[in-house]
This record gives C-alpha cells, structure tokens and sequence, in this order.
C-alpha cells in the first residue's frame, strides 16, 4: 500500500474506532441501567418473599432477585444480611464484644432469643437490686446464654429462679443470665468487674470449661500468651473512605464488588473476627500430641479463676463453681479427640484445685449430667438393637448418636436443649438448697 493510501485509510479506520468505543459505551451504560434498575426490582421481590410464612433466608436465596438485592450485596448472602443486620453482638472496648442490648430475635424464630435494655439475655431488671430478693448472676460462654433451648424461659439460668422460687417460697430469688457465646474466663473477669457485680448479687456461678480449653490447646495464633491474644482477635471495624462511600451508592457498583472482588470474603461475622486467624477450612488447630501441650493456657485459666473468686469475696459476695458437663463422644471425630478431652480434664482438676485453696463451693453438675446423657445415649441403642437386630453394631451406635445428638438432652457439646437445661437448673438447685450460700439473707 502507498503512502497516499495508507493515509487515506486513517479516516476510516479511525470512524470505525469511535464507533465501536462508543457501541462499547453505550452497552457499558446499558449494563449499568440494568443492573441499577434490576437491583432495586430484586428488593421488592425478596420483601415480598420475605413476607411469606415459612420463608427462610438459609434456603430461599438462590433466585437471580436473591442474588442482585441489596442485602446480598452489602452482606453476601441473605443469610448473612439476617444474622448482621440484627446481630446479637457488638464490639466493645473492654470486652472484645458483648450483647446487643435490646436484641430479640424475628417473630417465629424457631429459636426465640432477647435481650433485655441492660445487655443480657432475658427478661427486663435493673442494675438496682430489688428488696428481699436473693439476685444470682450466672457467668459462662454459649452454654450459659443458651446457644440450643427454644427459648428465653427455656435456659437452666431462668430454669434455676423457677426451681428456686418453687421450692424455697416465700423466698424470692433471681437469676441474671450474664453468658455470652465464645467468652472464656478472660472475658468473664473483665465482665464482673465492669458490670456483672454493679448488679449487687449475693451469689456468682462460674460455669465455663470448654472455651478456656480451647484456649489452652489453640495453635493457630501461635504459642499461648498471658492476655489470650493468641485466641482472641480484635473486632474489625469498617471505615469506607469518602470515594468507596460514594460509589457504593451504585447497584453497578455493589454488584462488581460482591461478585467480581473478594469484598464479601472480607466482611466478618462474630464467628471471623473473635478468633484469631479463623479458617474453617484449616487443619485441626488444637492438636499437639505427640508433642507437649503448653502449660500457660491453664495457668491462665488457673489465674483468671482465682481473680474472679477474689474480686467477687471483696464485694461480698460468694461464688459456686458449677461443673459444666460434655459427652466426650461428640468430639470423636475430631482428629485432636485425644487432645480436647484431656485438656478438659486439666480444667476440670484446676476448678477443683482453685476451690479447694480457697474454699470455694464446687457443684459437680457434670457428673450428674453426664450420668444422664450416657444412659440416654445406651438407651437409644438398646432400642434400636431391638428394632433392627439384623443391623451391625457399628452402623446402630452412629444412628443412635446422630439421633441424640439432636433429640436429646444436648445438642451439641456443651450444649443443653430444653429438657437439657432443665436438668442443670435442677442439678444445681439441689446443690444450692443443700449448701449454706443460700442461708446469707
């Protein structure tokens, strides 16, 4: 081609240049309407779902509106958006977090749960004590905020104050319910010392094991250190700049973000952000054997136990360490099955040891449960031994432990259903009526 030609054919090429830059802009700007456009339809079509009864965000959320509204992509999922938006728990200073004062959960949850104004699970009180009531507070992770009961009047620390009043009337006992879900001694500490003796009571009861076992075993945030931060990760807290702002005004926007980055894997949820270097997906992190475990965790645990004994005794008041019961079979498949069952041992032998040096009440909850839960658990395989006797051995006892574990009287671990908690409530009652920490008033 000429020089001549050559020049000739720059118009051209460069017409057709803008016009496909402005064909690309224009299916650009098309693509930006549509999804500006269908964003907000999908948000009128997950209201009205969300409307209908028996809707649920774990399972109706795999629809083209489901995935392009605004709970989705702000939130990843809408069952995350459901947890978040309404969540149970805020970050806190001092504690890392602590309960959403005023939570309660959607109306038909299969799962009831509140919160009352001063931050705790259950029923309305106030920091001031009534006259002649003898007040309790229960301290502990999820199986004193009641991770598996039904409901707020299902949980044993409620349980406890109805068996009390029962038995012991006139007298009038109550029980402030001061768990939280992951908390370990660390937290329950800073906890009384902040807040839970401002409520005047007459008796504390201690019941938290597993947690602060965990602690002790915990290998992904390296060797164990005397503040726990090895565990506990600080709450993360999301400040946008002015231009993220702006642009996540923009559905367009929003949906590259949630499908086009690792933005949502970012987000944190309680999960996340309270366990330091948190993986689902990793190896086991409490496994050690055949090397040592480090002895810190439980030295920690060891101390953090005698403070809270101290720190209650100087404002005159008593603490009962109520032993918190696990059948070890639900962590059998665990790979460090070897590891948590021993270290919860170890702190088991440290309550009994803090309690005797100081003389602190122990209520041996664990036995009596743990009695109840085996005899549940053979009782279920000799029935469907009986049932099936053709079946293998083997195959039975999975069945019977799959069937226990969610109809029985604990769910998971170390925690009680309904009919669960009512029998700590009852088991520690028993001991409390039989002690003297009841004769103070």
């Amino acid at each position: 081609m000429t020089t001549a030609a050559h020049a000739e054919g720059r118009p051209a090429r460069r017409a057709l240049g803008r016009r496909l830059l402005l064909a690309l802009g224009l299916s650009l700007a098309l693509v930006v309407v549509l999804l500006e456009l269908g964003s907000r339809w999908a948000d009128g079509v997950v209201a009205e779902r969300r409307a209908q009864p028996g809707w649920d965000a774990s399972k109706d959320g795999q629809g083209l509106a489901e995935k392009l509204c605004l709970d989705t992509l702000e939130y990843g999922t809408l069952k995350r958006a459901s947890e978040q938006k309404n969540a149970r728990a805020l970050p806190h200073p001092y504690l890392g977090y602590a309960l959403r004062p005023g939570f309660s959960t959607p109306p038909g949850a299969k799962q009831q749960a509140s919160h009352n104004t001063l931050g705790f699970r259950g029923k309305e009180t106030t920091w001031e004590k009534p006259a002649d009531v003898f007040r309790i507070v229960t301290t502990g992770g999820s199986s004193v905020y009641g991770q598996s009961e039904s409901c707020d009047a299902a949980v044993w620390s409620q349980r406890l104050e109805d068996h009390l009043n029962e038995r012991l009337a006139p007298r009038r006992f109550e029980v402030v319910n001061l768990g939280v879900s992951g908390w370990n001694s660390h937290e329950m500490l800073v906890n009384l010392a902040l807040r839970g003796l401002d409520l005047a009571p007459d008796l504390v009861i201690v019941h938290e094991s597993i947690n602060d076992m965990r602690c002790a075993l915990y290998t992904r945030g390296g060797e164990p250190t005397r503040d726990n931060l090895h565990w506990r990760a600080t709450w993360p807290v999301d400040r946008p700049s002015a231009l993220e702002s702006t642009l996540a005004k923009s559905r367009a926007y929003l949906v590259w973000r949630r499908y086009l980055t690792d933005y949502v894997a970012k987000r944190s949820d309680l999960g996340f952000y309270a366990i330091a270097n948190y993986d689902p997906e990793a190896p086991d992190p409490y496994q050690h054997y055949p090397g040592a475990i480090p002895e810190l965790g439980f030295e920690t645990y060891r101390r953090n136990l005698g403070q809270i004994v101290a720190l209650c005794r100087a404002r005159g008041v008593e603490v009962l360490i109520a032993t918190q019961a696990l059948p070890r079979w639900h962590l059998e498949q665990a790979a460090s099955y070897r590891e948590q069952c021993d270290a919860f041992e170890r702190i088991k032998a440290v309550q009994r040891e803090v309690a005797t040096e100081l003389s602190v009440a122990v209520c041996d909850n664990a036995s009596v449960v743990e009695a109840a839960l085996e005899t549940e658990l053979q009782a279920e395989i000799a029935r469907r031994a009986t049932a099936e006797p053709a079946k293998d051995r083997a195959t039975i006892e999975a069945e019977a432990k799959a069937h226990v574990r969610v109809h029985g009287l604990y769910k998971w671990e170390v925690h009680p259903n309904d009919s669960g908690s009512d029998l700590v409530a009852r088991t520690i009652a028993d001991c409390l009526v039989a002690s003297p920490l009841l004769d103070r008033r």
